[in-house]
């Protein structure tokens, strides 16, 4: 299946302002986690209820913080919450699984392959750690999976942009790339000219509050979004 090229920008937010600041400033799509300060785990009910409305929201699927190497009761209890999260309104899910080494836990990809076929699946940041991406590409898609969140294996997309060149001219017609990782208004123009991509995203976030939450910066998404839009109109 041809995958459609439409500029898209997303924005992860862990709260309902964070939410509602993001569409304001003109996010096309949100992926809604808690906790950014472990790198995200699964929201709650409640939050993705009030969460859902004008934008896709992409529910991220993590049942702990730490590393990816889930064991058969976290691997149940995250597709019972890919479940819970489609059946409120989600348009999609980030879901992801390892084993130690960092190789993909093939198992779990296609119990949820297999459970939410024709879903709007994609796979989260575990990719990032993949020893042999290539390889692994094309195995997902066979599964049914439709979009990477990655930032190409370093730390920043920035710093990987000879990967995700590479990943995007060999399968970009059949899986979407979505660059990740310090995605901003200094880099965006250059990370969309050099990888070929369509979409991007990021948090954005501004200041930390009292609460240790953080908010995305209006101001930013409004210059990534227009840089966005400028760059895949050429």
């Amino acid at each position: 299946m041809e995958i459609a090229k439409t500029r898209m920008l997303e924005v992860c937010v862990e709260s309902l302002e964070g939410v509602r600041i993001a569409i304001d400033a003109g996010a096309d799509r949100i992926e809604l986690s808690e906790r950014l300060d472990v790198g995200g785990v699964t929201p709650s009910l409640d939050l993705l209820r009030v969460a859902i409305g004008s934008v896709p929201v992409i529910a991220l699927i993590r049942s702990r913080p730490g590393d990816f190497c889930f064991d058969e009761f976290e691997q149940r209890q995250m597709l019972d919450e890919i479940q819970a999260a489609l059946d409120v309104g989600c348009a999609g899910v980030a879901v992801g699984a390892s084993h130690r080494g960092d190789a993909l836990n093939w198992g779990f990809f296609e119990a949820v392959a297999t459970r939410f076929s024709g879903v709007e699946l994609v796979v989260h940041r575990v990719f990032d750690r993949v020893p042999d991406p290539m390889w692994a590409i094309p195995r997902l898609i066979e599964l049914g999976y439709r979009r990477i969140l990655t930032s190409g294996g370093a730390d920043h997309a920035i710093d990987s942009i000879a990967h995700l060149r590479e990943w995007q001219d060999a399968y970009g017609g059949q899986m979407q790339f979505l660059p990740a990782g310090g995605i901003g208004s200094s880099n965006a123009a250059m990370i969309l000219d050099a990888t070929g991509c369509n979409q991007l995203h990021g948090s954005f976030r501004s200041a930390i509050r009292v609460d240790g939450s953080r908010i995305p910066d209006p101001d930013e998404i409004r210059k990534v979004k227009h840089i966005l839009n400028r760059q895949t109109s050429r």
